[in-house]
């Protein structure tokens, strides 16, 4: 299960920030299309590069994860 993690974590991380930054527009009263185009490219750039370091974190702290596996 080498993709496992990251198959999980970086949608996760890229959703969530981009509906908060989606929720930020929305507050700021901005409605357009291209509030949600903006809100999908923050959350590409900051979610993937977040999903992968949680990827690996979690593999770091588990004492019985095997790279071998």
């Amino acid at each position: 299960m080498k993709y496992g993690w990251r198959l999980l974590f970086i949608p996760l991380w890229a959703f969530c920030v981009a509906g908060a930054a989606l929720v930020a527009f929305f507050v700021y009263g901005w409605y357009a299309w291209e509030a949600f185009a903006l809100a999908a490219v923050i959350g590409t750039v900051i979610g993937v590069p977040a999903g992968i370091w949680n990827t690996k974190k979690v593999r770091r702290d588990d004492g019985s994860w095997h790279p071998t596996k």
